[in-house]
């Protein structure tokens, strides 16, 4: 939906920059609590790195525990039921799935690896999720289930956790949209070119917004817009691609995410699989690369042969952020603190935004919220772009 610049309310109590999966999040976070909001989007509700196809949710590795691989835990399993009460409240199905994720395990050093993950599974992981599912990771010496397609030969073992879930990433955003309509105006095709120190918006039509506080959860392009207020990047966008697949002898339906040396092989409610992705700093065009999707497609049928004649539905290339300190961040600006930055989450942000959400709405209405050191602007601003 597009909305005019004169017909968005000049002074809201927040003014949250981007449509993607976190600025929708913050958006319906503050809806539930009262706030008025205007989320203000450059193109469109999705057209960034959100609007992907892969879907993935996958937990960190469960060694060398730290309190960043424990909030994006807390985050994966708080997911459960935030998007239950979101289908509930909208009727609109989010694709959510705890199916699981199976990783072939190569070679005997990389056995003992594995081992070492499930030990530290044990320790760091909960016995369930919120809906009482077991949460366990298990190693296999033989494929977990025959009925699946055939994964790839000669594996010594493999890995196999009941943790993992996959999400359609447009559906989700879909119900996002609907469920803060129409208390929260979104205006799309409306783009931010200068953000002020007391939190006044300007946007490319001469529009000037003064809310409470801004949330600036722009994606990659968060970066750009705060560098002039603090006079340094706080992070880069990665390209990423991944592919879209029909398989046409059988169905994957009910197949656990198969995982292997950075190739996700997703299946999704609708028959669909997605294949993906990809990581390049250095990129000249964010369009898609031909080339690229072959070898994804590739990589895939290596892993899952039963994919060999399935038909390219699409393929997507999107920018993520990653932010100069590697975690995400999450907090208020040093000197400016009505400005809130939520970005930086690259991989996991799908997994963690509500938290995310939740911890800016905390720092917008004066919450208390416990974070890891890590996520903090300055800690960001020290880092090395």
């Amino acid at each position: 939906m597009a909305t005019h610049s004169t017909s968005i309310p000049a002074k809201p109590d927040l003014v949250i920059i981007g449509a993607g999966v976190v600025g929708l999040w913050c958006a319906l976070k503050a809806s539930r609590q009262g706030l008025s909001a205007v989320v203000v989007e450059k193109g469109r509700i999705g057209q960034g790195a959100s609007g992907g196809i892969l879907g993935a949710l996958m937990p960190h590795r469960p060694s060398g525990w730290t309190d960043t691989k424990a909030f994006q835990l807390a985050a994966l399993l708080s997911l459960e039921t935030e998007v239950t009460h979101l289908e509930a409240a909208t009727g609109l199905s989010c694709g959510y799935a705890r199916c699981g994720r199976v990783m072939p395990i190569g070679s005997q050093p990389n056995l003992i690896e594995h081992a070492r993950w499930q030990a530290g599974s044990q320790a760091a992981w909960p016995a369930a999720s919120p809906s009482g599912t077991a949460v366990s990771w298990n190693i296999l010496r033989d494929a977990p289930d025959p009925a699946w397609p055939a994964l790839k030969p000669g594996s010594v073992a493999y890995s196999s956790d009941t943790l993992s879930a996959r999400i359609n990433p447009r559906k989700l955003l879909a119900a996002l949209a609907a469920a803060i309509q129409p208390e929260v105006v979104i205006a799309e095709n409306s783009e931010v070119t200068s953000i002020f120190d007391n939190a006044e918006v300007v946007l490319t039509d001469g529009t000037r917004l003064a809310p409470g506080r801004v949330v600036v959860a722009a994606g990659h392009e968060s970066f750009g817009l705060l560098q002039p207020v603090l006079q340094r990047q706080l992070g880069w966008g990665v390209k990423g691609q991944a592919v879209l697949l029909r398989p046409r002898c059988r169905s994957f339906d009910g197949m656990p995410i198969i995982y292997h040396r950075g190739t996700y092989v997703i299946a999704h409610e609708d028959g669909m699989v997605a294949v993906g992705s990809t990581s390049q700093r250095n990129f000249t065009s964010p369009d898609v690369d031909e080339a690229v999707s072959q070898d994804l497609v590739q990589r895939a049928v290596e892993l899952c042969p039963g994919l060999a004649d399935a038909d390219i539905v699409e393929q997507w290339a999107g920018v993520r952020p990653r932010a100069a300190g590697r975690d995400p961040i999450l907090g208020t600006l040093p000197d400016a603190s009505r400005i809130i930055v939520a970005s930086g989450g690259f991989k996991i942000t799908l997994g963690i935004a509500h938290r995310m959400a939740d911890a800016a709405l905390a720092f917008a209405t004066g919450a208390p919220s416990e974070l890891p050191d890590g996520f903090a602007v300055q800690q960001h601003a020290l880092a090395t772009v």
